[in-house]
C-alpha cells in the first residue's frame, strides 16, 4: 500500500478517520487529505477513502477507520 487520500469535500466525517491515529499509526505510509478527489457520486453518497487509486467505502467513518486499518495490517504481514 503506497497512498491514501481523502477528500476534504467529503460530509462523511472521514475526518476522524484521517486526523484519529492512521498518519501517526503509520507514518511510512502517504496518507493525505486533498480538495476533491473526482469521485463526486461516491462522496455524496458515503464516507470514503482512495487507496492506490481504488475506492474503499463504508456506512460509517466508523468502520471506514477499521476497514482501513484491517487492510494496512493485511498487507504489512
Amino acid at each position: 500500500m503506497e497512498k491514501v487520500y481523502f477528500c476534504t469535500k467529503n460530509e462523511f466525517k472521514t475526518n476522524k478517520a484521517y486526523n484519529k491515529s492512521l498518519k501517526s499509526s503509520y507514518p511510512d505510509l502517504k496518507i493525505k487529505r486533498k480538495g476533491c478527489l473526482g469521485k463526486c457520486k461516491t462522496c455524496k453518497q458515503c464516507p470514503f477513502t482512495l487507496i492506490d487509486g481504488k475506492i474503499m467505502k463504508s456506512e460509517t467513518g466508523k468502520d471506514l477507520y477499521s476497514k482501513i486499518n484491517k487492510r494496512i495490517l493485511k498487507e504489512s504481514v
